[in-house]
């Protein structure tokens, strides 16, 4: 199924309300110098998720796609989420911000597919596999050894 101009314009104002709101949903509970740092690694990962979705996209499609990259952009801020008040230098959030949006957009345009037609028949119609499972899994190996 394709999506239209309008749905992808609304989808694009949800990813952009959400760009602004997921720092505070990550450090909402934190105090002082811990919320400043969660918010700007917060920050940093989803800038990070952006730019490695723009770049699969291109490499998968040699186009950018609508789809991936609005459901890969968010991907940052939930690989980032479990570690956030842990990581210390920017470059690390960043990366962590990139491998979440590279699995996401795979996810999305790969891995999504072929679940739904395997044996398995696994249908996941909004994309929450690839937005949330697999960055938030990513997220939790990474805060282990961090």
């Amino acid at each position: 199924m394709q999506s239209n101009y309008q749905s992808e314009m609304v989808a694009v104002v949800g990813s952009i309300f959400l760009w602004m709101f997921w720092p505070s949903f990550n450090g909402a509970l934190a105090e002082g110098t811990t919320q400043h740092r969660i918010m700007v690694n917060t920050t940093l990962a989803i800038v990070g998720s952006v730019l490695s979705a723009c770049m699969t996209s291109r490499i998968l499609f040699g186009k950018l796609d609508m789809e991936i990259v609005l459901n890969a952009t968010l991907a940052g801020g939930v690989a980032v989420g479990s570690s956030c008040d842990m990581v210390c230098e920017p470059w690390a959030a960043i990366a962590i911000g990139m491998a979440g949006g590279i699995l996401s957009a795979v996810g999305f345009a790969k891995i999504g597919p072929w679940l739904s037609t395997s044996k398995l028949a696994l249908q996941d119609t909004c994309g929450v596999h690839s937005l949330h499972g697999m960055p938030g899994v990513f997220a939790a190996c990474f805060s282990m050894y961090y």
